[in-house]
């Protein structure tokens, strides 16, 4: 007698009576989230004003998910600078002097600074390493090695122009938050030279007009000073200043063709006249 085959009929699964149950949570950090998507919802909020609560309003989850991917506010700070420093890259066109690249990116640098006043004070407090600037120092150093500048003499310009921007970063800065705050630096300088005796302070009253003009790109002209002096050691001279340093160099008037040329007692020369 044979031995029955088994049944290959497919048995009805009985699902009516149980209910599905939903899975359990997930455990850990959620699949949407990474460091990158802090950061970046950072700088789009604003590394001044930004906080863990509004990151994590902004980004779905609670207060707690953050800290588990960003353990504090200055390392969020200092993974942001590493963010803008990447993207704060060399341009890509030739430039016909080394002093426009040099230039150049003393611009950048500088309103990177301006977009973000919370990184200047981390660079005064030692809280931003060298670590976040190193990518763009090799990239400086290789392009001005293509302009005959060795990589110490390169690290030495690299290093002046890092002094000129966060100088010039923090002051501008300051003169915004005071303005900000209601108490303007012009009034303040005008309300102390008042206060102060007609007779104090001869030489800042004698620049007065200067000293209360503000532009916050006036540091160009001493940096471009400096790069003057560079180039005068290598027996170039610099290009005429171009963009944002060129309306500083205004060009003294030619004297009328029409007046006649004056001697050096006041008198018109009358030489070569009938």
């Amino acid at each position: 007698m044979s031995a029955r085959a088994p049944s290959l009929a497919l048995k009805p699964v009985l699902t009516a009576t149980k209910p599905l149950q939903a899975p359990a949570p997930r455990v850990g950090r959620p699949p949407s989230l990474s460091t990158q998507a802090i950061i970046t919802a950072a700088l789009d909020i604003g590394l001044d004003k930004v906080s863990f609560k509004q990151l994590a309003a902004r980004l779905g989850v609670n207060v707690a998910t953050i800290y588990r991917y960003v353990r504090n506010r200055n390392e969020l700070l200092r993974l942001s600078a590493f963010q803008l420093t990447l993207s704060r890259r060399l341009p890509d066109q030739e430039h016909a002097h080394w002093s426009q690249l040099a230039m150049h990116y003393a611009e950048e640098m500088f309103e990177t600074f301006m977009k973000e006043p919370e990184l200047v004070g981390e660079f005064l407090k030692g809280s931003i390493g060298p670590h976040v600037e190193i990518d763009v120092l090799d990239q400086f150093l290789g392009a001005m090695g293509r302009y005959g500048f060795s990589p110490e003499e390169g690290l030495l310009l690299h290093r002046a122009i890092g002094t000129f921007t966060i100088g010039a970063a923090t002051g501008v800065i300051a003169v915004k938050a005071r303005q900000a705050a209601g108490t303007p630096w012009h009034v303040e300088i005008r309300r102390t030279l008042i206060e102060r005796a007609d007779s104090d302070l001869p030489h800042v009253r004698q620049a007065m007009s200067d000293y209360l003009h503000f532009d916050e790109w006036h540091w160009l002209v001493p940096l471009h000073q400096m790069l003057a002096g560079i180039a005068a050691e290598r027996g170039e001279e610099l290009p005429t200043p171009q963009g944002r340093l060129a309306r500083f160099f205004v060009a003294a008037p030619k004297p009328r063709a029409d007046k006649p040329a004056e001697k050096s007692d006041g008198q018109p020369d009358q030489a070569g006249q009938t």
